[in-house]
């Protein structure tokens, strides 16, 4: 069966393909790999043909999918009632009608309550077919008749697991009956592999039919389109609109609306809607657009415009319509209101009459405004001086609106009608008609006041409100011009001539030709001023003059005008062009003549309203009105501190309401920033060389802070860190370390509350030094600064600790003990330490909290047991260094000892430098333990010294025993060589005794020269035994010879004995040092570098020193 409609209409007609056309022309290509298309016109289908016989002989032109239901072909290409179409596109021929086959027609029947379904499976939503959310399309016919529950009657659903559930598609219904329509419906259907889409015609208890054809699913494809290509506007005169232009706008498969977006000096607007810089046009339910829209040119500017509408929509490509236009600039006006001021009256020659006014209006100006008066006529800007000479007004921005004052002051007497001139090159001339009568002066001396008559009004006991205005003039005066007040509530001053105000008199000199010039005499009233009518005068008065009264008069409440302002405003703070927090105050007045004015200081604003409303500029005033009486209730006064730059202000907010005495509110605020280190840094010990040590955490604290801040360290040098490596690291998380850290400020409070963690790494052995600073474009100083306190990081590193421990050997002789290392060559490179300390005690344990601490250098007492430090009560340092054999002495021959070591590193090794305080311990092994000498001593005598010094010309012999066993005594040798001794004198012992025995003896003859003593102990056996020698230095004055002398090179020096060993010093006359040295045993002292001259030689020490002049050659 053909439709009759289908017929005429070509393909090609339905909107969606001319989208799909157009994109192919540009990229055919890139569609059919991106999406595709499912289409079923049901033309290859039989009449009333089931859907599963259709599906079973392949009739469906997507035979790939699969179709069901209880729906059937069409009876004809006609169907019943010949229904024509209303939709354009249709593909003709045959239809599903929602029905089943007539059983006595060829026809069709629907029965009531009966659901009829057109099942479709197997549809591709991924990219791989439509993609997600595609487009379903298809023409849906419904019978004529009621539209009883037709809303619901047929629906459309798809569902994504095979029919278990689905999901309605919404869709507007054909609004009409017994025709063809056209539906299309932007779905939400996901993306899926087998997608089920269900046509329903739900059962009820009407019979209508419905028929289904050209069903359609398939991928969006935004697209827009906007002709024409251009539009010109004629001429526009800046600040007008020109005629309106149109563009249409058309989009298909719309997802959203359209912006039609203007550009700078054009609007566009849709239908009647007010013009805009946008317009928004709204796709229908098929996502389709077509509208016009209305285009205007408003130049804002003079000059040529050219750019684009433009119209865009999610998913389509903008298109543009090019725009033109010139601006062209409005013609130059100028205009005077009123044109003509009333006339001036009389006035004598010489004098001047009340001022009028006058508004000047210019736009479009291209140069400046001339007022020039007439003769007879003076002009002014307010509050300037009066003057015959013109006035010029510089326009801005083209404009100018200003009002200018004229008054009358005659030269010569007679009538005035003249124009005060108003013109500007290139707008039209304008001008003010004035007019008045000049009367001739006064032949002889005459004052001239105007006016005569000032009121107050209404004044409180506190004065008047305002100050009120009088002129004075004289002519032909022989004397002073003097005012008088009448009382004392009448103060006045000269403003013409300035100063402050006085009650009077005050005293004005004529001028030569007998004239006082006129002056601006203005008039105050001061309390007290009681309740009533108040009447007083200032009179003008000269010599020969008669006098002129001027008349003042008030009424007064007869209460005091009261401001009260109460509330104490604490610092402002703040940052650079932010306003600040606002603070307030509370107004209030009594008995007041006008309004309080409030006036902010400059950096400062002042409002009724808290949140500023209206407030652009700093040093602003408000008024705070009265209430209907002359009272201001209590009013709140808000302020706040706005500064542009950083600085600190203070000042006074003024309340004043004249004549009551003004009220000032101090107020300070400052946006000057500051920045501090909360706590400092504790210093970090004993950190191992290249590790880091546990971090601390510093509290920034900064106020008033817009810009970030950087933290950054300034290292103190140290010469075994040449290349200035940083020690120290900073760190915002505590995880990430950096040389710098940079801190952001609150965007809300402009303030820093927050740690930064710092860390020490030592590269260098000893002591290490940084300073924190920071650097901040909000300081006035933006280079980098210190903080000026808690900024110092200070710490110090120790070596690593050694990893081999050596093992000493301890061998004992008498008060000696020697302490040996059995180290293997290269030791340090293979893990043992640099040094080692040794520690000496009668203890034989150690405890295990009082071993050497890292970091500490142990000063040792020069090997000698008891004087050196102590690492624990009683365990003496008695050595710390690099020697493999030491001997510690000062031991007792009767007590035990033991001996610790301690092997360590604090060399370091790129400058060969060993650092105090850079010691690394390793833990000790199990002490030595060393057995002392027990009594009895197995020796026959227990010689505790034996020592020989000279004493004047002999030697002194001493020695002491601490116990004697079968001793029968001593033998005193002496010896030149230390190899051959003579016995020079005996001395009985005592036997044996265990009490400490002291003996004296003396060389009464000693050698001259070095000499060796040895003392023999011989036992009652006959056995005997040697002490070890001692060496004396003895010199005889009679027996020392130098010579030659003069001499020229060597000196011999003879000491009647060997020389060999004796100490000879060189000095000057003045008793400088020359030089010091050791004779050899050729007695011989080279003095051949001296320079010539006398010289002392000095040889022996001591009682035995002996001294002889020598002369140099």
């Amino acid at each position: 069966m053909k439709k009759s409609y289908l017929s005429t209409v070509p393909l090609i007609s339905r909107p969606w393909l001319w989208v799909v056309l157009l994109m192919g022309l540009f990229a055919p290509l890139a569609m059919q790999a991106q999406s595709m298309s499912y289409q079923e016109t049901f033309n290859g289908l039989q009449a009333r043909e089931t859907i599963t016989s259709a599906q079973a002989a392949g009739e469906f032109d997507e035979d790939q999918l699969v179709y069901s239901g209880t729906a059937i072909a069409s009876p004809g290409v006609n169907p019943n009632n010949n229904n024509p179409s209303n939709y354009a596109g249709a593909s003709g021929g045959r239809s599903i009608v929602f029905a089943e086959p007539s059983p006595t027609t060829q026809g069709v029947q629907v029965t009531a309550n009966t659901d009829y379904t057109l099942i479709i499976d197997g549809l591709n939503t991924t990219t791989a077919g439509t993609g997600a959310n595609p487009r379903l399309e298809f023409g849906l016919f419904r019978s004529a008749g009621s539209q009883t529950a037709a809303t619901n009657e047929f629906i459309a659903e798809y569902s994504l697991d095979g029919g278990a559930n689905y999901t309605n598609i919404g869709f507007t219904r054909p609004a009409a009956s017994g025709s063809w329509e056209f539906v299309a419906v932007n779905t939400t259907i996901p993306a899926a592999t087998n997608v089920r889409v269900r046509f329903t015609r739900v059962g009820n208890a009407s019979t209508r039919q419905y028929r289904l054809d050209d069903f359609m699913l398939r991928a969006l494809s935004p697209a827009l389109f906007i002709s024409p290509a251009s539009l010109i506007f004629p001429n526009t005169t800046v600040g007008t609109q020109s005629a309106a232009q149109q563009v249409t706008v058309t989009g298909t498969d719309l997802t959203g609306p359209v912006t039609v977006t203007a550009p700078s000096g054009f609007l566009v607007r849709t239908g009647s809607d007010a013009y805009a810089s946008t317009a928004v046009l709204t796709q229908d339910g098929s996502g389709g657009v077509s509208q016009q829209v209305d285009v205007v040119f408003v130049p804002t500017a003079t000059g040529s415009y050219f750019s684009q509408i433009s119209a865009a929509s999610p998913g389509a490509t903008t298109v543009a319509t090019n725009v033109a236009g010139n601006a062209t600039a409005p013609p130059p006006s100028l205009t005077v209101s009123p044109i003509a001021l009333p006339d001036f009256g009389s006035v004598q020659v010489g004098q001047v009459s009340a001022a009028q006014t006058f508004n000047i209006q210019g736009s479009n100006l291209t140069n400046n405004v001339v007022v020039t008066p007439p003769a007879g006529f003076q002009i002014r800007l307010p509050n300037g001086t009066f003057s015959s000479a013109a006035i010029t007004l510089v326009p801005s921005a083209g404009s100018v609106n200003q009002n200018v004052e004229v008054r009358f002051q005659p030269t010569v007497d007679g009538n005035y009608n003249a124009q005060v001139a108003v013109t500007s090159t290139g707008a039209p001339a304008s001008g003010v008609s004035v007019s008045g009568t000049a009367t001739p002066a006064p032949t002889g001396p005459f004052i001239v006041a105007n006016p005569t008559a000032i009121d107050f009004g209404t004044v409180s006991a506190s004065g008047s409100a305002q100050t009120l205005t009088f002129s004075v003039n004289a002519g032909n005066l022989t004397a002073p011009l003097v005012l008088t007040g009448s009382n004392n509530n009448i103060v006045f001053r000269d403003a013409t001539a300035g100063g402050s105000f006085v009650n009077g008199p005050i005293i004005i000199n004529p001028a030569p030709n007998g004239s006082v010039s006129i002056r601006n005499i203005e008039v105050q009233l001061t309390g007290p001023i009681a309740s009533g009518p108040f009447s007083g005068s200032i009179t003008a008065s000269s010599t020969g003059a008669t006098s002129v009264v001027v008349t003042i008069t008030a009424n007064s409440t007869g209460n005091n005008s009261v401001i009260n302002a109460s509330g104490n405003l604490s610092l402002f703070s703040t940052v650079p062009g932010v306003a600040s927090s606002v603070q307030s105050y509370t107004l209030s007045g009594s008995n007041l003549l006008q309004d309080i004015t409030v006036t902010a200081p400059q950096y400062f604003q002042v409002s009724l309203d808290a949140t500023f409303a209206g407030v652009t500029t700093t040093g602003n005033t408000i008024v705070v009105p009265r209430n209907s009486g002359p009272d201001v209730t209590a009013t709140t006064v808000y302020v706040r501190f706005l500064p542009p730059s950083a600085l600190s202000s203070s000042s006074l907010i003024l309340n004043s309401s004249s004549p009551a005495v003004s009220q000032g509110i101090p107020v300070a605020g400052t946006s000057e920033p500051t920045i501090q280190i909360a706590n400092a840094f504790q210093e970090v010990r004993n950190v191992v060389i290249n590790t880091t040590s546990a971090s601390q955490a510093l509290t920034i604290n900064a106020q008033r802070v817009l810009q970030p801040v950087t933290i950054s360290k300034n290292l103190s040098t140290n010469p075994l860190n040449p290349g200035n490596v940083p020690q120290f690291e900073l760190s915002l998380d505590n995880v990430t370390f950096t040389n710098s850290v940079v801190l952001t400020p609150n965007a809300t409070t402009y303030s820093i509350n927050q740690p930064i963690y710092v860390r020490y790494k030592p590269t260098y052995l000893g002591s290490a030094q940084s300073t924190l600073q920071f650097q901040s474009n909000d300081f006035a100083n933006k280079s980098v600064q210190a903080f000026g306190a808690n900024d110092l990081l200070s710490a110090r590193s120790i070596d690593i600790e050694p990893t081999l421990r050596s093992t000493a050997t301890v061998t004992r002789n008498n008060t000696t003990a020697t302490v040996s290392f059995n180290l293997p060559a290269n030791y340090a490179a293979l893990g043992y330490g640099e040094g080692r300390l040794i520690v000496a005690s009668t203890n034989s344990e150690l405890p295990a909290n009082s071993q050497p601490a890292d970091g500490n250098s142990y000063q040792t007492g020069n090997q000698t047991y008891g004087q050196g430090p102590q690492i624990a009560p009683g365990f003496f340092a008695v050595y710390s260094g690099s020697n493999q054999t030491v001997v510690v002495d000062g031991l007792d021959l009767a007590t035990t000892y033991y001996f610790y070591t301690f092997e360590y590193n604090n060399i370091d090794n790129n400058f060969n430098v060993s650092v105090i305080g850079a010691e690394n311990y390793l833990s000790p092994p199990v002490p030595n333990t060393i057995p002392g000498i027990i009594a009895p001593s197995p020796l026959p005598v227990t010689l505790v010294s034996f020592s020989a010094k000279v004493k004047g010309n002999q030697v002194a012999l001493n020695w002491v025993t601490a116990s004697e066993l079968n001793n029968k005594g001593f033998e005193v040798q002496r010896s030149r060589d230390g190899r051959s001794f003579e016995t020079i004198l005996t001395r009985e012992g005592k036997g044996t005794t265990s009490a400490t025995t002291t003996y004296n003896e003396v060389d009464k003859k000693p050698l001259n020269g070095l000499s060796y003593y040895r003392l023999k102990q011989v036992d009652l056996d006959g056995s005997s035994s040697f002490s070890s020698l001692v060496t004396v230095n003895f010199l005889n004055s009679g027996e020392v010879t130098m010579y030659p002398n003069p001499v020229q090179d060597q000196l011999t020096i003879d000491v009647a004995g060997s020389a060999e060993g004796v100490t000879a010093v060189i000095t000057d006359m003045t008793g400088r040092l020359i030089s010091t040295r050791k004779l050899g045993a050729d007695s011989k002292l080279d003095m051949t570098n001296l320079q010539a001259g006398t010289y002392l030689v000095t040889v022996g020490e001591g009682d035995a020193k002996v001294t002889r002049r020598i002369v140099k050659k």
